[in-house]
């Protein structure tokens, strides 16, 4: 394959962009320039054909994840229209600017897988079947019948476990995304657009609510209160 794949027909592209992927699935040495300019085309060019192949490539992927989420079982939609309104999702992100480097696979599919997350839980909320907690920045991998963080933000209503959730915040702007995003649910977006002087973009509200969710996984003292 050329070097600069910025040259590559577009059919040649998606063809070396699955090759890759499948490379990637079998465990075998894989690079990502091929898909990283079928994102770029698609989002920075505009390119229907290049969004198109993605979609392509990429929904085995969406609907493999889906049937892996805990949420999935609150949402009466079929896997189809979940992935359809995950990819529709992300190119909206994109396309507003809210993903602002696509020089790393790794991140973009993240937040396609994020998108997805996030299509899940506005369905089982719009059916008032929703968990207690806001999960749409868990990881894909996550479940939470088997994290111990999971299960404390599922049951966070109770006083003494937030009081431990809160002993883990190590800053204002965790505890302000922590209180909107675990008690009273709301999304990222919806925590930017009540706060938009304290965060600069949803893409901040994202980051800080990982980092909360990673460090209650790891957290000591909330693995014993759930025990």
């Amino acid at each position: 394959m050329p070097s600069d794949v910025t040259k590559l027909p577009l059919g040649v592209l998606s063809a070396e962009a699955r090759r890759q992927e499948q490379n990637w699935a079998g465990g075998l040495p894989s690079e990502q320039a091929a898909a990283l300019e079928l994102f770029r085309r698609a989002i920075v060019l505009g390119d229907g054909g290049a969004w198109a192949a993605l979609v392509d490539l990429y929904r085995p992927l969406l609907q493999a994840q889906a049937n892996r989420r805990a949420v999935r079982d609150l949402v009466a939609e079929d896997d189809g229209f979940c992935v359809d309104r995950a990819f529709q999702r992300f190119w909206q992100a994109a396309r507003a600017g809210r993903i602002q480097e696509l020089d790393d696979l790794a991140a973009v599919l993240s937040y396609l897988k994020l998108c997805l997350g996030s299509v899940l839980l506005d369905e089982a909320r719009a059916r008032k079947r929703q968990p207690t907690t806001s999960l749409d920045a868990l990881s894909p991998e996550l479940a939470p019948s088997d994290d111990p963080s999971a299960l404390v933000l599922a049951r966070v209503a109770r006083g003494e476990l937030w009081q431990a959730i809160e002993r883990e915040l190590r800053s204002d702007d965790e505890r302000v995304v922590a209180q909107l995003s675990f008690v009273r649910g709301l999304t990222p977006r919806e925590i930017r657009a009540r706060c938009p002087r304290r965060f600069a973009d949803v893409a901040t509200v994202y980051r800080i609510k990982r980092n909360v969710i990673d460090r209650l996984r790891h957290s000591r003292a909330i693995r014993q209160l759930v025990d």
